[in-house]
């Protein structure tokens, strides 16, 4: 083998090992809006992006993309098929068409919707019992079981009273200034707000019945072979991984099946 014979042969196999090695782009979708998941998603602020850089920083197999989309683009690609993962959701907020083929993770987050009063109006749990008397402020896009899970804007306004807002800060503020009588806040939502001193969160009162829980999982598209759920559990389980994804579970106050923070 002469010189250039060498050359060509070195320079082959430098390139196949590099193509070789090259981390498997995933993409991976949540919805923006959905706080404090996502806080600020051109910052890379929230639960998502930090649990995502965790993932990336912890093994070298995969590269997980996150993208931030409104909550009828986001269901508008379930609907095509158009993602690799979803994070953190649960079955039943996705379109029933595309829910048979999906599998999720083992590893999931506990997601509970409940529901917020002021103390000066709410002096006992009677005051949840004619919920539908109640004006109600919820999130767009949200789906609540006491409606149904009918996310219809008009809907919810009509049939429920809910008038809706952009977040979960703004359901809060919503209650603090008496524009609704029931704030329905997610579980993860209310800790942030608390830990933060965002807002004083002992001027509400909760219902002890929750609207709905969710189990909220890596859910799986069965349109793409890059990776399987299994093995989105198999790095989360990893020595390397886990320590840090319960260490930030521990920071957003996220019940998880880590068992990291008491529900």
């Amino acid at each position: 083998m002469n010189r250039y014979q060498l050359l060509v042969f070195i320079t082959f196999v430098f390139f196949s090992c590099s193509s070789t090695s090259k981390a498997i782009d995933i993409n991976v979708l949540v919805e923006d809006g959905y706080f404090p998941i996502v806080i600020n998603a051109q910052k890379q602020q929230g639960l998502a992006p930090e649990f995502i850089k965790v993932l990336n920083n912890t093994q070298s197999e995969y590269n997980f993309i996150l993208n931030s989309l409104p909550v009828k683009r986001l269901t508008k690609s379930v609907e095509q098929n158009r993602f690799d993962v979803l994070f953190l959701m649960a079955q039943q907020w996705i379109p029933l068409s595309v829910r048979e083929n999906i599998t999720q993770s083992k590893f999931y987050v506990i997601t509970k919707n409940e529901l917020y009063a002021l103390k000066e109006n709410a002096k006992d749990q009677t005051y949840f019992d004619d919920l539908q008397s109640l004006t109600k402020a919820g999130v767009l896009g949200y789906s609540y079981h006491f409606a149904g899970f009918n996310t219809d804007a008009y809907y919810l306004s009509e049939e429920h009273n809910v008038s809706l807002t952009v977040d979960e800060f703004n359901v809060v503020k919503m209650l603090l200034l008496q524009r609704a009588d029931v704030g329905v806040l997610n579980n993860i939502a209310y800790q942030y707000f608390k830990n933060k001193k965002i807002f004083d969160m002992s001027l509400l009162y909760k219902s002890e019945k929750p609207d709905a829980v969710f189990d909220t999982h890596f859910l799986v598209s069965p349109k793409q072979s890059k990776i399987s759920a299994s093995k989105i559990d198999s790095i989360l389980n990893s020595a390397a991984t886990k320590p840090h994804i319960i260490k930030l579970l521990n920071k957003y106050s996220a019940p998880s099946s880590f068992d990291n923070t008491p529900e």
